[in-house]
């Protein structure tokens, strides 16, 4: 008989992972009035987890999108344990968000086949590995779907959501309408590495490297354009912008740029060269550009700030969301 993944079976969740994206993920199923039970390996994993949940609850604070009080029962819906057992043995809807590495995932998939209540749909937070892949050693496949979100979850509304081969339909949809519903915008694509955004922003980050590796400008002034042209996306996306700019134009563009394009499938010499330097970026201290602890504070406030200035000013409905009214 098949198993009930309908919305009203699901009143608890679980975060296996709260690092990076498992903490956010933790926080907006919490903000969203759901008790959660977050695990992690170690006592002090989940003290650092919950620290990082509690700044998030005081920024959305801070910035009005939240009453203290509200703040303060959110956190306390968060159940920190290092027991897998502990934390999945209720739980209704599940998110692993451990680290990309495919024997790690199979194996905690396993596991959580083995140690959830049957109905209970399991998702994985990968941006570059397939569904039908990571449940591969799972008894019940159908009850496994990949769920994407950006950093930080919190404050990026978007979640691809993406079936394996032998995934139900059913736990598909329930996992839309669970996002929908603690204020998230599930988005659903075929199972296809890197998804949406990640293929997006691979390509644009293959041709940033080209310029600078060929000279054409430096960083700084890559980054200057982006900062400018970039403030078109979130109103209008890519295939609005396109829309607007004319395809007449897109294809007269396309003819004379495309074929000077980096094309090439094995990635960027100048970010290998960096990496073999130990250039990683912000953890390091220097990438493309230098950081100092406080610089990189300042631009990951920057960003939290400008994340809830769009929650609280939402750029004008699609143009496919206007027709549905």
């Amino acid at each position: 008989m098949a198993a009930d993944y309908s919305l009203e079976r699901i009143k608890k969740i679980a975060v296996v992972g709260g690092g990076l994206m498992g903490h956010g993920v933790a926080q907006f199923f919490a903000q969203g009035g759901y008790p959660v039970a977050m695990f992690n390996r170690t006592r002090e994993s989940s003290v650092r987890a919950l620290g990082e949940v509690e700044k998030g609850l005081n920024l959305f604070v801070e910035e009005g999108l939240s009453s203290r009080t509200d703040a303060e029962e959110a956190l306390a819906r968060i159940s920190p344990t290092t027991d897998l057992g502990e934390a999945v043995r209720e739980a209704d809807f599940i998110t692993e968000a451990v680290v990309d590495d495919l024997a790690l995932k199979q194996r905690i998939f396993r596991e959580m086949d083995a140690l959830a209540p049957v109905h209970a749909i399991l998702t994985s937070e990968t941006s570059g590995l397939r569904m039908t892949d990571i449940s591969l050693n799972t008894n019940h496949p159908e009850r496994c779907v990949s769920t994407h979100n950006y950093t930080p979850p919190p404050l990026m509304p978007v979640v691809e959501v993406v079936p394996g081969e032998r995934t139900d339909p059913a736990a598909v949809e329930t996992t839309c309408a669970l996002l929908r519903r603690v204020g998230k915008e599930p988005v659903v694509c075929k199972e296809i590495p890197g998804h949406i955004g990640v293929r997006l922003t691979t390509a644009l980050r293959r041709e940033v490297a080209h310029i600078i590796e060929e000279g054409y400008a430096t960083p700084e002034a890559v980054d200057t354009v982006m900062r400018s042209v970039g403030r078109l996306f979130p109103v209008m996306g890519v295939c609005i912008l396109t829309d607007f700019t004319g395809l007449d134009m897109t294809d007269h563009s396309q003819r004379n740029v495309l074929p000077h394009l980096d094309s090439r499938t094995e990635g960027s010499a100048l970010v290998r060269k960096m990496v073999a330097e130990g250039k990683l970026g912000v953890k390091s201290g220097e990438g493309f550009h230098r950081w100092t602890p406080e610089s990189a504070r300042a631009v990951y406030e920057a960003r939290a700030r400008e994340l809830l200035r769009w929650m609280k000013q939402p750029p004008p409905p699609a143009p496919w969301k206007t027709e549905e009214k």
